[in-house]
């Protein structure tokens, strides 16, 4: 059984919630975006260097003949 929400119905539930609650709450999802941000600079990185890595052993190309694949 799938059940669904709707944000509003959400927000309704999350305002009713204590203010130690709440407090929990924003900690946990403060942790989860924390994460997912992680994630994402350390993919960014990994990509950064990853193309140093082939820029430094030739497996380049040129800028026109890139440009042109486009």
């Amino acid at each position: 059984m799938n059940a669904t929400i709707s944000m509003d119905g959400l927000w309704t539930i999350v305002d009713s919630l204590s203010t130690k609650n709440k407090k929990w709450l924003v900690d946990k999802l403060l942790v989860s975006l924390s994460a997912s941000n992680e994630s994402k600079e350390n993919a960014i990185l990994a990509g950064i260097a990853r193309s140093a890595k082939e820029a430094k052993e030739g497996k380049t190309m040129p800028l026109d003949t890139l440009w042109e694949q486009l």
